[in-house]
């Protein structure tokens, strides 16, 4: 597999990581956490093994891995985390907006919502249904950048990095700050440390 192969592979489980689980997902743990090491060696991404070898151990069954997707993403709102870009940005850059929130952050369907629906529209790509309000959503700009890879659309996938997916830390921080179950915020961390790998080599 080649080096742009493997790091594709690595942004699609990452993203199928951050959507509801499924029984098939859960039975694969095992064989995700012996495909990082294996991968983020061969890239030579120095990331912790520690981020991801409990992750069978974390999730065992549907039921377990099911309630810590709820804890950490659905319910109860005052402790979860949206790990959704818009949140984390100001809700326009516009000088000219004459909404009072539009320095605000925490909101959705800001500016790089807008600008990721533009970017859906011109790959030919529709918007699921349950993210319509999310078009940011992190699982989404995954795949969006496996897409980029996959064509090999290098210049692009460089500029999506840097404008799309350099805001990890806060959730990093918010994640640990809510102490989030252990599954989902070793995924987020583990999620930032390797974009942040791959915005040091683009």
């Amino acid at each position: 597999m080649t080096r742009n192969s493997l790091r594709r592979e690595i942004y699609l489980l990452l993203s199928e990581a951050f959507k509801q689980p499924t029984a098939a997902f859960v039975a694969e743990q095992p064989a995700i956490a012996r495909f990082l090491e294996q991968s983020l060696q061969e890239l030579n991404y120095p990331l912790p093994r520690k981020l991801y070898e409990d992750w069978p151990a974390l999730l065992p069954d549907l039921s377990t891995a099911t309630a810590a997707y709820r804890q950490s993403f659905v319910f109860p709102v005052h402790s979860r985390v949206l790990p959704v870009e818009s949140v984390y940005r100001r809700w326009t850059s516009d000088a000219s907006a004459e909404v009072p929130f539009a320095a605000e952050k925490g909101l959705l369907l800001s500016d790089h919502a807008l600008h990721m629906k533009d970017l859906y529209e011109a790959f030919g790509i529709s918007l699921p249904a349950e993210y319509e309000s999310m078009p940011d959503h992190l699982c989404l700009e995954l795949e969006f950048a496996a897409l980029l890879l996959e064509h090999q659309e290098t210049e692009k996938f460089a500029l999506f990095l840097t404008e799309h997916l350099d805001w990890l830390e806060d959730l990093v921080a918010e994640a640990e700050q809510k102490e989030i179950p252990d599954y989902y915020l070793q995924l987020i961390k583990l999620t930032a440390q390797f974009l942040a790998q791959e915005l040091r080599r683009r």
